[in-house]
C-alpha cells in the first residue's frame, strides 16, 4: 500500500491557540510519500525499525496494526524542524497506509489518530498540524463549534474544534533559517509571561481577534488584507518574544515584493511564510539573506493513497 500527505504552514495564530484563541493553518505542496509491505520484521528505509529515529511511526504502528511486521519505505520532500509539520506528515501518510491496507480509511479517524500519535510521541500536542495535513486545503481551530465544522479532538481537559474554511490558491514562499527552533522552549517562554503579565494575554487575545479578521479576508480573497493580517500578527509574535533576528532578515526581505509575510510555527527559528504574487523574486531575496527559500502553493488533497515510488 502507498500513500502521502502534505506539508502545512500556520498562517494565523500560533501560541494564541494554546490559549482558547483560533488558529488557521493550510495544507502545501510538498508531500511525504510511504510504502508498506508485508515482512519477516519491522525495517524503514532498510533499517530495523529503532524508537530513536523511527518514533512516529512505531507509535502509529501500535496504536493500529497488529499483523505481521512490515518492511517501509518513507520519502519525503518536507525539511525537518522547519516549521512545515514534517511529522504531522509523516505520521498521517503511514497511517493512511496502515488503515488503507486493512481498508479502513476515514478522514476523522486518521485525523484523530494522527494527534495521538504526536501526543504520544512529544508528550503534548495541538491537532492544528495533523488535521490540516488530513484534510489539506484550510483549517480553522476554534473553542468553539461553528460553521463547516469537520471534527472536534479533546485530550487532557482540553478541546478543539477542527473546521474547514475557504482559502483561495494563495501563492506562498517559506524562507528556512537552517536554525532548529524549540517548539517546547518558546511555548515555555510565552507561558510565563502569559501567567506573569496582563499585557501578553492581551495580545494573546489580539491574536485570536487578527485570526478571525483572517478568515472573512481569506473567503473574500483579499490578498492585500491577508497581508496587513499577516504582518499584525507578526508583530503581536514579536511581543511575546518568540521571533528571532534570523527570521526577521528574512521578513523584512521578503516584503519588498510580498504582501505580508510572518513567522510560522513556534519562533525561536524555524521558517517564515510571505504571501506573493512574486515568487520568484520572494524567494531570491530570502536566500540572499541566508535563508533555504521554498515557493509554495496550497494543496488540496490532504492524504491520499496512491502510486508514486
Amino acid at each position: 500500500m502507498e500513500a502521502s500527505a502534505p506539508a502545512k504552514v500556520i498562517l494565523f495564530g500560533e501560541h494564541a491557540v494554546v490559549y482558547g484563541e483560533p488558529a488557521i493553518a493550510v495544507a502545501i505542496n510538498l508531500r511525504t510519500y510511504v510504502r508498506i509491505k508485508k515482512s519477516d520484521e519491522y525495517r524503514i528505509n532498510g533499517y530495523p525499525m529503532r524508537n530513536k529515529y523511527h518514533s512516529y511511526i512505531k507509535n502509529a504502528i501500535e496504536l493500529c496494526w497488529d499483523g505481521e511486521p512490515l518492511d517501509i519505505q518513507t520519502k519525503s520532500e518536507v525539511p525537518s524542524a522547519s516549521g512545515m509539520g514534517s511529522s504531522a506528515s509523516i505520521t498521517v501518510a503511514i497511517l493512511t497506509a496502515i488503515l488503507g491496507m486493512r481498508d479502513e480509511i476515514d478522514e476523522e479517524r486518521i485525523a484523530k489518530l494522527g494527534f495521538e500519535v504526536e501526543y504520544r510521541t512529544q508528550g503534548s500536542a495541538s491537532p492544528i498540524d495533523t488535521s490540516t495535513v488530513t484534510h489539506g486545503k484550510g483549517i480553522l481551530v476554534h473553542k468553539e463549534k461553528r460553521g463547516n465544522f469537520l471534527w472536534k479532538v479533546e485530550r487532557g481537559g482540553l478541546r478543539w474544534y477542527i473546521h474547514h474554511i475557504e482559502v483561495p490558491s494563495l501563492k506562498l514562499v517559506v524562507g528556512f533559517s537552517g536554525i532548529r527552533g524549540s517548539t517546547k522552549d518558546m511555548v515555555d517562554k510565552v507561558r510565563r509571561f502569559y501567567n506573569w503579565n496582563s499585557f501578553a494575554r492581551d495580545v494573546i487575545r489580539d491574536i485570536g481577534k487578527v485570526t478571525m479578521e483572517a478568515v472573512k479576508a481569506l473567503e473574500d480573497e483579499d490578498y492585500a488584507r491577508i497581508g496587513e493580517l499577516m504582518n499584525e500578527d507578526n508583530k503581536l509574535l514579536t511581543i511575546l518574544g518568540v521571533n528571532h533576528p534570523m527570521l526577521k532578515r528574512m521578513i523584512n526581505a521578503a516584503l519588498k515584493h510580498s504582501y505580508g509575510a510572518k513567522l510560522t510555527g513556534a519562533g525561536g527559528g524555524g521558517s517564515i511564510v510571505a504571501l506573493t504574487d512574486e515568487q520568484d523574486e520572494v524567494a531570491k531575496a530570502i536566500e540572499e539573506v541566508g535563508g533555504k527559500a521554498y515557493k509554495v502553493e496550497i494543496s488540496k488533497d490532504g492524504f491520499k493513497i496512491e502510486n508514486h515510488f
